[in-house]
């Protein structure tokens, strides 16, 4: 919606006088505030324009025009239910309005109705041929079903009624580029500036595809036309912003963030990007603090929040009592997902809690008891034990804090007392001090020159990602703190490290979702292992993705155990029910060393001269089991340290893994998932394009 300002207003000014004069009890202050909404919308002030639209309303509640377009806002805002509600009311005073039709089938898009959507628009080109924003509204249907020729077929057949059409030339530019095609691109976008040099949205599009080929003199020029065609045009100013930050030239960067935060305190873009230019000029109290304002205004903004705990790591002292007052966010996500019986997230957020604040015995405890009601005990009692041994022996503490201490004491005395027959205590073993690590995992990303919404997404994506792996006792995983230029670099850089997989992964942003492709490739040859393509969309998406993330990893990794000790023909391992072992299960028993991954696709082989025998497990633990032993020759070669990998586990046992944790892996040897989890597309989601988001935009 970014016209003219003098053009618009007039045309509107005139367009509610029309409607008024043939509505009743019209009244010039119903008028007054549905102008003030134009002048709002105009400038995306989508809530400001809201309520002006619905103060009209109030005074005159036919008028289909202030209907239509406080729908057109509420769309901008993504409430898309309640704009299907607007229009049916703006249909009802404004009949036969080819832009309500089409506004209502761009809603449907959104809502994932593509079927209704589709109608409405081969509808509407049925009666009217050459309409072009029923074109658009196919365009945009075929994005997001992907079909990209599709859409762009339509914006040229757009192009051939309209020839100079702004959105069709935009679009096209932009899906252009998205495509690869730059030539073409570059044609388009010169077009549109071309035919609309004074429009501020062709110039700063035309900034960002510039920023795009790494082309930054051209885009700052182009940033620069936009905000002096239209100074309070905000999109530019961050656009410009973000091109002088991806230059280093933070100072200049800075400037302009104090300018836009002066002019609107809430503009969380800049004060992430003022934020960014301190930390790369090493100032972490500058960016600590800076970060801390930003939250102050918008504590669900998840990059901004991980780029400060990531800064925090390095600036803030264990001890440091503003850790605990960061951590306090996650508990209490934590406490949310937990009342929803959320178990994964909850535990995820109580593990990112103690990530930041190890030493908070609240967020502890109650992580303690998260794990009880999953039938961990023994992990249970290990976490208050570790509450006990760290909890600070102070003199003045009050009443209920010693019955609280005195409680714990207590449940402390009772689960030791339970577990003095338990399978770690006849063997002698403490579970949770055996050294698990058997997976060697490097993640690597690659970065677009330019972000619309957050600059280095991908750096703190990847950081996040191996964040999330802090809690996998089996695995040791590195992240490349710089962008690589491909699979060629990352694979060198792998195997020269000897690791077992690495990931190659992509990060992308939009208004309402965040996009992760990864892909993992076995470190040993290079191989493609796996890939995958993740988004989630609504509250906590970034959080849910690098769940997501680790899952997919952990999904391919076969459990890995070894032998721990035995007497006789029976056999103490160092996996148990944490890791999926069940009674029953078998495991083939390798030699110390001989394991390695395959060459095509997850699992892992070793030579037959290494295969020692097998195991049936007959009893397990939650870190441990054991089970007895049928050796492969007549000859006892069976060491300690030897690996066993799960062959099978009976079929009664493999739907109960209500134990098996989300920080384990979870495949056999053959790579084959232990238990099965649902998708984003068993669920019925489907992953919109992250450009579509500025298509869409574009008037």
């Amino acid at each position: 919606m970014k016209k003219n300002i003098i053009r618009i207003a007039l045309f509107a000014t005139f367009l509610a006088l029309r409607v008024f004069g043939s509505a009743q009890d019209a009244s010039p202050k119903a008028l007054k505030h549905f102008n003030s909404g134009l002048k709002k919308q105009q400038n995306q002030d989508w809530y400001g324009a809201s309520e002006d639209f619905q103060q009209a309303l109030q005074e005159n509640s036919s008028f289909g025009e202030g209907w239509f377009h406080l729908a057109q806002v509420t769309y901008e805002t993504g409430d898309y239910g309640l704009c299907l509600t607007y229009l049916d009311n703006a249909e009802k005073y404004a009949k036969s309005r080819t832009d309500i039709l089409i506004l209502r089938g761009m809603t449907l898009i959104s809502c994932g109705e593509l079927d209704k959507a589709e109608k409405i628009f081969n509808d509407i080109l049925k009666e009217y041929p050459n309409n072009v924003e029923a074109r658009f509204g196919l365009a945009e249907l075929n994005l997001y079903q992907g079909t990209y020729d599709g859409a762009e077929n339509l914006y040229l057949d757009a192009l051939k009624r309209q020839s100079t059409n702004r959105k069709a030339l935009l679009s096209l530019a932009i899906l252009a580029s998205e495509t690869g095609k730059n030539d073409a691109a570059e044609k388009y976008i010169k077009q549109a500036l071309k035919y609309h040099s004074s429009d501020e949205e062709v110039h700063y599009l035309a900034s960002y595809l510039s920023a795009r080929r790494a082309d930054f003199k051209e885009a700052e020029r182009r940033a620069r036309s936009a905000v002096q065609i239209k100074t309070d045009y905000t999109p530019a100013y961050i656009m410009l912003a973000s091109i002088l930050y991806a230059q280093k030239r933070y100072d200049e960067t800075e400037d302009i963030c104090d300018y836009l935060i002066k002019r609107n305190r809430n503009q969380i873009s800049a004060w992430y990007l003022k934020g960014l230019s301190h930390y790369k000029q090493n100032d972490l109290q500058g960016a600590f603090d800076t970060w801390t304002m930003a939250l102050s205004i918008d504590e669900n903004d998840e990059i901004l929040r991980c780029s400060l705990e990531l800064a925090m790591q390095n600036l803030l002292s264990l001890e440091d009592e503003k850790r605990a007052t960061w951590a306090q966010f996650h508990v209490n996500k934590a406490r949310e997902y937990a009342k929803l019986f959320q178990g994964e997230q909850a535990r995820y957020e109580y593990q990112r809690a103690l990530r930041i604040d190890p030493n908070n015995v609240q967020a502890r405890i109650e992580f303690a008891e998260l794990i009880k009601k999953i039938g961990l005990n023994e992990l249970y009692l290990n976490q208050l034990n570790f509450i006990k041994e760290n909890i600070k022996d102070e003199q003045n503490i009050s009443e209920s804090e010693k019955r609280n201490r005195t409680h714990m004491n207590d449940t402390i005395e009772a689960y030791t007392s339970l577990m003095k027959n338990s399978l770690a205590a006849r063997w002698n073993v403490e579970p949770f001090y055996l050294d698990k690590t058997r997976w060697n995992i490097g993640i690597y990303y690659t970065k677009s020159n330019v972000q619309l919404l957050h600059a280095d997404s991908e750096d703190i994506a990847a950081l996040m990602a191996k964040e999330s792996f802090s809690g996998v006792a089996v695995t040791s995983v590195a992240v490349q703190n710089s962008p690589v230029s491909g699979y060629g670099e990352a694979f060198k850089i792998a195997r020269k490290n000897k690791q077992d997989y690495f990931v190659i992964m992509k990060f992308e942003e939009s208004q309402r979702e965040v996009f992760l492709d990864a892909v993992i490739y076995n470190g040993r040859n290079g191989t493609e292992t796996k890939r995958f393509t993740l988004f989630r969309t609504g509250n906590d998406r970034f959080a849910s993705v690098l769940r997501s993330f680790r899952r997919n990893v952990l999904n391919i990794l076969p459990v890995r155990g070894k032998i721990l000790a035995r007497s006789g023909n029976e056999i103490l391992l160092d996996i148990g029910r944490s890791e999926g072992v069940v009674k029953g299960a078998v495991l083939d028993v390798v030699k110390s060393g001989t394991v390695r991954t395959t060459d095509q696709g997850p699992g892992v082989v070793f030579d037959q001269k290494s295969y020692l025998g097998q195991i049936l497990v007959d009893e397990v633990g939650e870190e441990i089991s054991s089970g007895t032993l049928t050796q492969r020759s007549f000859y006892d070669r069976v060491n300690l340290g030897d690996e066993v990998l799960i062959k099978s586990i009976p079929d009664s046992e493999k739907q109960n893994s209500s134990s098996i944790l989300d920080t384990n892996p979870t495949a056999d040897e053959n790579g084959s998932l232990i238990k099965e989890r649902l998708t984003a597309q068993d669920l019925g989601l489907i992953r919109t394009p992250a450009f579509l988001d500025l298509i869409r935009h574009i008037d």
